[in-house]
């Protein structure tokens, strides 16, 4: 009998205390806690390197827990150790902690953990941008991406919507056009039938990006069907950013009717949609005069527009106008068009040139 009213006092005692894994798990979570409010007390005495190496410490002893109070702990200790290294500009170190932070986590669905990861793969690609590291920029693009494409929060869409966008005109600087075509396709997909303002805008950046790459990758059908897309959808916009954006885009397709021997897309209401900016009027006349002038001269027409835009400057807006596709064109003909033709794409070099 005593033997057995010991043996219940055991258990009892022995249910009543903590479980020692929960118990020793406790005391880790609270001993990183501690370490981290160490190393804020090192931050608000300027003590740099004493923070630098509190926060290294932590990250350190952690480094494998799979505790989610742990790892929180550890994903803003590294956090905090970038922003550290930010402050001291030391841009190599902040670069290597945002890339463990992103090796680490980038899989991670923990909310406060999500978030730190998504700052450092916005931040890197900054810091990437800044020093104009194409490579490094296209890298963490790519990541993002392929992290977060099927989020559906919105605030987050926007940034990929926006990433997605910086990722296809990265790849056609690389010329990696098809790339830059399935990137640009995707985005269509997914952001179709958006009705976010941010993302609406992109939509037509998206199309201007398209119709560029499949121009490059020599697929004209796709390159104007993604121009006339984009025409079609913001015609009417009154955002002076979108009108400017749409004037090009609607001599970028005449353009490129007239270089693949198609009929060019003249009408009422596309010269309406390029006189709302200066660059797209000056080309939509110099196209008119440059497809004319395969049948006879065009010399009044070219004295006349050349004194209508004397003061225009390709430099003030920033234009670096590529002259292959109208010179290819041109080699194609044959005289005397060619030579027709050729008088006005000079004029068009030396006022290029000139301005």
């Amino acid at each position: 009998m005593k033997i057995f009213f010991l043996l219940v006092i055991s258990i009892t005692l022995a249910l009543s205390l903590p479980n020692a894994d929960t118990f020793s798990e406790k005391m880790e979570v609270q001993n990183a806690k501690s370490m981290l409010e160490r190393a804020f007390e090192f931050y608000c005495s300027n003590e740099t390197n004493e923070m630098i190496n509190a926060y290294n410490e932590l990250i350190d002893k952690f480094a494998y827990s799979t505790n989610k109070e742990i790892r929180l702990i550890t994903a803003q200790a590294m956090s905090n150790l970038a922003l550290a290294y930010e402050s001291a500009n030391d841009t190599k170190a902040e670069i290597a902690v945002h890339e463990r932070i992103i090796s680490k986590f980038i899989s991670s669905n923990e909310s406060g953990i999500e978030v730190i990861t998504i700052k450092s793969l916005l931040r890197k690609g900054f810091i990437a941008f800044n020093e104009n590291d194409t490579k490094a920029q296209i890298e963490t693009g790519e990541r993002f991406v392929a992290r977060f494409a099927d989020t559906n929060d919105e605030n987050l869409r926007v940034v990929l919507a926006g990433m997605m966008m910086n990722l296809g005109y990265l790849y056609t600087q690389t010329d990696e056009y098809r790339k830059a075509v399935n990137i640009g396709n995707i985005f269509m997909e997914k952001f179709e039938n958006s009705q976010n303002e941010l993302i609406r805008e992109q939509f037509f950046d998206n199309s201007m990006m398209l119709g560029v790459s499949y121009t490059h990758l020599g697929e004209i059908k796709n390159a104007l069907a993604a121009y006339q897309r984009g025409i079609d959808r913001f015609k009417n916009s009154t955002k002076p950013n979108i009108a400017k954006a749409i004037g090009a885009a609607v001599t970028n397709k005449i353009e490129l009717e007239i270089c693949n021997n198609l009929k060019p897309s003249f009408s009422g209401e596309n010269r309406k949609i390029a006189d709302k900016n200066e660059y797209s009027a000056f080309m939509y006349e110099f196209l008119q005069i440059i497809y004319a002038a395969k049948d006879e001269a065009q010399t009044k027409r070219l004295k006349e527009w050349r004194e209508k835009y004397s003061d225009f400057s390709f430099e003030k807006l920033k234009i670096d106008f590529d002259f292959s596709d109208l010179d290819k064109w041109q080699d194609s003909l044959k005289n005397p068009a060619k030579k027709r033709v050729k008088e006005c794409i000079d004029a068009l070099k030396e006022f290029a040139k000139n301005r």
